[in-house]
């Protein structure tokens, strides 16, 4: 036995040198040419796009990357949060947010957006979501659902989709209570992850690594994108500066995509004189085109946590993680608790949305650093974290489709400073009745047979700053205050280039994700979308990058 464990290992590490440090593929480049037909960004959508792009020999396609490879663990799904506030997280943070946070150090919240190959996809919780048809009904008509099905059978095609499975008790409880509330016009669902063997599933993986032995595909990494260079209204190049300070121009005979995401995108554009006529002169930036749109419309859904603590031994905890027999099922079978991101299934009623989250445990020194929270606060949300054997669960209950927006401004001309964040979380008061409505749904299936039988009760947090209200979930007052307190962001930031018709005044992108009013010049990543999504966005970016490689392919 232990003789093969031993084996096991080695294999497993011999295994990680070869992949990480002596098989580097060949479009891998320190030193570009100066000219390419396009250049992408490196980002979820940036893999797809330029894997697609070359996979015609006649051009030639440079996938930039501001940061380098991900760390091996990220392949682990519950790993995830490990990667946060390192040198592979561009590691934002909001400005102090006047409606909620208040539970959180400085009323700000953490935002980490992925920086390597593969971006955001490469850091995410692997939860897969394509929202519901609805959630298009406002996009503009070439972008609807129709539309977009069979971009999202390839999707399903090429990335690895599981399911978890309705044998587990926890995930048969949950299951159960959606048949049993099914009346209420509530749906629920087992959760779809993107896994292959216990292992995450990203466009880096499936669409990245099978292109990059193309020679006609370059990757550029540890290089920031600081400008986008113009000649008149039509976009030539890219300037980009390496870690070792040096600064370097290359042009681009075709076009130039953008994919760096909800907060960099809308950045590297003000920063390259595209954006609001204020915003670029108060930093001293020549004005290349006003588009006063850019930088707004920013949305992300937010968290509320409850705890739910079980009788029954069925939930995920620190000390069965840290076992001697599901590190081995993990790293010699690709099973077990490590192989999966906890994820139970998600339901929803209206634009009201809960996640089972199936940890009964969590790691104060961790999680509390990563979402910011006052120890207090932290302490007084999640009873388990002076105890790794504790059996529960957390309910994340949100607004699906919040009306609250924000805005991402700059701080400086200096592409090393980062923007200014203010998500203007719970500005609108419909957020905090949806929110409300969320956590109802979330009790109702307590009551359920299959939770009953796990002896399920829903934790209530003696929070100062809800004091004065009844500690009563069914209660307006105390959920609003709840709300507004420990709400936490779900990494689904969007919007900020919106998508829409060429004469829309609202949009920075037309229906070919062109940028309106100059030439060579797309965009390809969450920013573009012009509403949310009902659930996880990133498996959606992916089939729209899909699409968006066919629309550049046709173009004349």
């Amino acid at each position: 036995m232990w003789n093969l464990v031993l084996l096991s290992l080695v294999c497993l590490i011999v295994s990680l040198i070869y992949n990480f440090y002596l098989s580097e593929p060949i479009s891998i480049v320190r030193y570009p040419k100066k000219n390419y037909d396009y250049i992408v960004g490196a980002g979820t959508a940036g893999c797809v796009i330029a894997s697609r792009l070359s996979e015609s020999k006649e051009v030639s396609v440079l996938l930039v990357e501001a940061g380098g490879y991900f760390k091996w663990h990220s392949s682990i799904p519950l790993a995830a949060p490990l990667l946060q506030r390192t040198n592979s997280d561009w590691a934002y943070a909001t400005d102090s947010q006047e409606y909620s946070s208040r539970g959180l150090r400085h009323q700000k919240q953490f935002w980490p957006r992925g920086k390597g190959l593969g971006g955001s996809g490469q850091m995410n919780f692997v939860l897969h979501s394509f929202g519901v048809p609805e959630d298009y009904s406002r996009w503009p008509a070439e972008w609807s659902y129709k539309n977009l099905l069979p971009y999202f059978r390839r999707v399903e095609e090429i990335i690895n989709i599981t399911v978890v499975s309705a044998e587990e008790k926890l995930a048969r409880a949950f299951h159960k209570s959606g048949i049993e509330i099914a009346h209420k016009n509530a749906t629920f669902s087992l959760a779809s992850n993107t896994l292959k063997k216990g292992a995450r599933s990203s466009s880096y993986h499936a669409y990245l690594k099978r292109a990059w032995s193309r020679k006609n595909l370059h990757i550029l990494m540890n290089a920031l994108v600081t400008k986008i260079l113009f000649t008149k209204l039509r976009a030539e190049g890219i300037q980009v500066k390496y870690s070792s300070g040096k600064v370097e121009r290359i042009m681009a005979n075709k076009e130039i995509i953008l994919c760096g995401g909800t907060v960099n995108t809308p950045q590297l554009l003000m920063l390259s004189g595209i954006g609001p006529v204020d915003e670029l002169r108060k930093h001293h930036i020549p004005v290349v085109k006003q588009q006063e749109q850019v930088g707004r419309n920013l949305y992300d859904h937010l968290n509320v946590p409850i705890y739910v603590n079980l009788k029954a031994p069925v939930s995920v905890t620190l000390n069965k993680l840290k076992s001697f027999n599901e590190i081995f099922k993990f790293f010699v079978f690709g099973n077990g608790m490590l192989a999966s991101n906890a994820i139970v299934g998600t339901g929803r009623s209206g634009h009201s949305g809960i996640l089972l989250f199936g940890m009964g445990t969590v790691d104060e020194s961790l999680l509390k650093e990563i979402a910011n929270f006052h120890t207090s606060t932290f302490r007084a949300v999640f009873p388990s974290y002076a105890d790794p054997k504790l059996e529960g669960f957390i309910y994340l209950s949100s607004c699906l489709q919040p009306e609250s927006r924000g805005n991402i401004t700059l701080r400086s001309n200096e592409s090393s400073d980062s923007p200014i964040i203010n998500p203007g979380y719970l500005e609108s008061d419909h957020d905090i009745e949806c929110t409300h409505n969320a956590i109802q749904l979330a009790l109702e299936t307590l009551t359920t047979t299959g939770f009953v039988d796990l002896g399920a009760s829903a934790h209530v947090p003696k929070l100062r700053e809800c004091s004065n209200w009844p500690q009563d979930y069914t209660n307006h007052d105390f959920t609003e205050c709840l709300t507004r307190t420990v709400g936490l962001t779900s990494h689904h930031p969007g919007g900020t280039c919106r998508m829409g018709k060429n004469h829309d005044s609202t949009a920075v992108v037309d229906e070919d994700l062109r940028v309106i009013g100059v030439d060579g010049l797309r965009i390809m990543d969450a920013s573009v979308l012009p509403y949310p999504v009902s659930g996880t966005p990133n498996s959606v970016i992916i089939a729209m990058a899909e699409r968006a490689a066919d629309i550049i392919v046709t173009w004349k």
